[in-house]
């Protein structure tokens, strides 16, 4: 054989990618018909290479969310895992005295007793 020799990748079934992906058949025959993985059809028979899964692999694959690179970190206000978070509602004394009288009307309107 001379330099120029054709080099003919490895052809993996459905089965073995289905192995090598740790997946069901039924999984990879539903990324093929929805065209998320590439393919090579052999003879009428579906055949795949190292440079689809790679390419697939390629296209799933997500990066890692760093919060604060994404501006994504939690506020103190909000609360978090890490930080306190503010109790509901108002504190004693915080509230103007004409709203506590609007406050205690409403309230007596709201639950009077009806006869």
């Amino acid at each position: 054989m001379d330099s120029h020799s054709l080099r003919i990748p490895k052809l993996l079934t459905e089965r073995q990618v289905a192995e090598v992906f740790g997946v069901s058949v039924d999984t990879i025959r539903r990324l093929r018909r929805a065209g998320r993985i590439a393919h090579t059809r052999v003879g009428g028979r579906i055949r795949y290479t190292e440079r689809h899964l790679a390419a697939y692999l390629e296209r799933e694959t997500r990066p890692c969310r760093d919060d604060k690179e994404n501006g994504l970190e939690r506020s103190a206000d909000a609360g978090s895992a890490s930080g306190q978070t503010a109790l509901p509602g108002a504190e004693p004394g915080s509230t103007d005295l004409l709203d506590k009288h609007g406050a205690h009307r409403l309230a007596q309107r709201i639950f009077k007793t009806r006869g």
